[in-house]
């Protein structure tokens, strides 16, 4: 769910997230000392026994980093744009790169327009080959972006960093090929339930990833949600806020009453369950559909929503899921029931033709192979797995899963199995995405807080209270819920619009950014709660076709990380509400192992001088520093 629009509930299964409510401070120079990077201990010192440390500064080799052609290299750097952190950071990279020699070209254009014409490719964040499959346009570096860490399960990283060529690799738009395969660990991360074996498995995937710097990951921000103070009921701050927003309320107690109006950065990309993985399409989705369960606390428990209740057998390969008995799909599909979620995952979520777009296709899928899925009754199923796998449930499988009903999606199966080609299914699958009911969420019924009313997709979401809500004095000791008569979610395309209409109580909740954060935690009228965030800003090395062909070779992709001082983007341009990253784990998570991670543009590994270095001894023939 998105923090820009006032954390409004946890992030479940959410992907991507554009990094927009960020603030901006002043650029402060910083020095060329350089050093080889080193992985570091618990306590951050380096590990003289990981790599060796250089003494010196390393000397500039040039001003000017020349190609094959003869002219100087030039890389085009695309970022969202709603966010002058995202903006600065990307000037600020700039600037560095041009230190090294190389002119960076800066496009800025919405988060959403930005993943349409640089990250996908026929609605697939990973096309194919990366040789076959590129986006529209040619791009070779990209900012702005969030990467879910999944600091509970990081296994689920593996559809960012498998393989290009495998089927598990969703979210590969950037052409990584590991140096060492990253798959089979996690994998087996997955299936051990010790500790301290998984903590092992995950430092050495931890340490791939950062040495092959498929990405400069470069910060870990801290969410910054702000309340009129009017606003009641909002839980605690931990890696779970939001997961009850449904208990807000207005006024001293909970009361229904009111319009609750929050403010964001960017629209969503769609209302379809089946192709929505990004935050803010997710916070609209979540509205009418509450999902099977989340998790909370800092044990991650199972909270259940539509689903009541879970068993396990002994050895993880067996967990039997039951429905409440008071799930209502609309549009007169009857009763939620097992056999929607059978059919569903079955003939959409593992079609061997992914024939309507669904942005996850590898969910349901183990080493390749589907996951047994069967009804045991009428509101239980069974999913079998392929392997034992301890952590299945905290997993973005089936936690904040969605479903649609099988009166929707089988008329159009059924269309799927008598076409002839590969080309007449997903023609299909578009027409269901067009479907009336998908786009007004018709079929919803009761099984969210809010009914869809209305959405003007650059403007504004609206959802009226649902008063046969099926949570309702039910689920987690909850009261009348919801408390708010209309939900709103406001898109301002402008951030100094959207803080003048929270200033002004014009809108209820929004993300605060970062310039900001001092001034308004300390205003009359309004509340700003600090949570973790579990999505990592980083910026990919674009290694397909249309990227620069030098992105491939790992250490040219080092050598510009290490030109880029991420304690500057940290402390400075992100006012020190952010820590630098180094991989894809947050330094907070139980499986992030220090000693196993590079440090590539570290306070200890980072300069021009060394940034050269590496680019000289790497790139191909015919580059040379001027």
């Amino acid at each position: 769910m998105s923090h820009d629009s006032g954390g409004h509930g946890f992030d479940r299964r959410d992907i991507l997230k554009g990094l927009g409510v960020g603030g901006v401070a002043g650029l402060a120079g910083c020095t060329n000392n350089s050093s080889t990077p080193t992985a570091t201990d618990d306590d951050g010192e380096g590990d003289a026994t990981a790599t060796e440390t250089a003494t010196e500064t390393a000397e500039s080799l040039g001003d000017t980093l020349v190609g094959p052609d003869g002219n100087q290299v030039e890389l085009t750097h695309v970022y969202s744009t709603g966010s002058q952190t995202t903006e600065t950071t990307a000037e600020f990279i700039g600037q560095k790169l041009g230190e090294v020699g190389i002119n960076t070209n800066l496009t800025g254009l919405g988060f959403n327009q930005m993943l349409a014409q640089y990250a996908q490719n026929g609605g697939s964040f990973n096309g194919g080959p990366r040789d076959e499959s590129t986006s529209a346009e040619p791009w070779d570096l990209m900012t702005g972006i969030g990467f879910n860490a999944y600091p509970r399960t990081p296994s689920s990283i593996n559809v960012f960093w498998s393989d290009v060529d495998s089927d598990i690799a969703t979210v590969n738009y950037y052409g990584y090929k590991p140096s060492e395969p990253v798959e089979p660990k996690l994998s087996e991360a997955s299936q051990t339930a010790d500790e301290a074996t998984r903590r092992e498995l995950f430092g050495e995937v931890f340490g791939i990833i950062s040495e092959d710097q498929p990405a400069d990951f470069l910060t870990l921000s801290t969410y910054l949600n702000g309340f009129r103070d009017r606003v009641n009921g909002l839980g605690e701050p931990d890696l779970s806020f939001g997961w009850n927003y449904q208990t807000r309320y207005f006024g001293d107690s909970p009361s229904v009453g009111g319009t609750y109006v929050s403010g964001t950065s960017a629209p969503a990309r769609t209302l379809n369950p089946i192709r929505s993985n990004d935050a803010e399409s997710d916070a609209r989705i979540g509205l009418p559909l509450d999902g099977a369960y989340t998790l909370v606390g800092g044990e991650s428990e199972f909270q259940g929503l539509w689903f009541e209740s879970y068993e396990q057998n002994e050895d993880a390969t067996a967990f039997e899921f039951t429905l409440r008995d008071n799930l209502q799909w609309g549009a007169d599909y009857g009763q939620m029931t097992a056999d929607d979620w059978v059919y569903y995952i079955r003939n959409v979520r593992q079609s061997d033709v992914n024939w309507a777009g669904d942005v996850n296709h590898s969910t349901f899928f183990q080493n390749g192979e589907p996951m047994g899925v069967e009804q045991v009754d009428e509101l239980t199923f069974r999913i079998t797995l392929n392997q034992p796998d301890p952590a299945f449930i905290q997993k973005p499988i089936l936690w904040g899963a969605y479903c649609l009903p099988r009166g929707l999606v089988e008329p159009y199966y059924e269309r799927v199995q008598d076409a002839s080609n590969e080309e007449e299914q997903i023609a299909i699958g578009n027409e269901l995405n067009e479907d009336e009911e998908i786009l007004t969420m018709a079929y919803a019924g009761n099984l969210g807080p809010y009914s869809y009313e209305r959405w003007d997709r650059d403007a504004v979401f609206v959802a009226s209270r649902n008063e046969d809500y099926y949570a309702a004095n039910t689920v987690a000791d909850w009261g009348d819920v919801p408390y708010f008569e209309e939900y709103r979610i406001q898109v301002f395309s402008e951030q100094s619009t959207r803080i003048s209409a929270f200033q002004a109580g014009e809108i209820d909740a929004t993300g605060i950014p970062q310039a900001q954060y001092e001034t308004l935690s300390n205003t009359d009228g309004i509340n700003v709660v600090l949570s973790p965030n579990p999505f990592l800003g980083l910026m990919p090395y674009n290694q397909r076709a249309n990227g620069w062909d030098q992105l491939r070779t790992k250490e040219v992709r080092q050598a510009i990380s290490t030109a880029i001082p991420k304690q500057v983007i940290a402390e400075q341009i992100n006012r020190g509400l952010a820590t630098p990253a180094y991989t894809h784990q947050p330094e907070y998570s139980r499986w992030y192992v220090a000693d196993q991670v590079v440090r590539f543009g570290g306070p200890d590994s980072n300069g021009v001088g060394q940034a050269q270095r590496l680019l000289a001894d790497n790139l191909a023939d015919g580059y040379s520093f001027e």
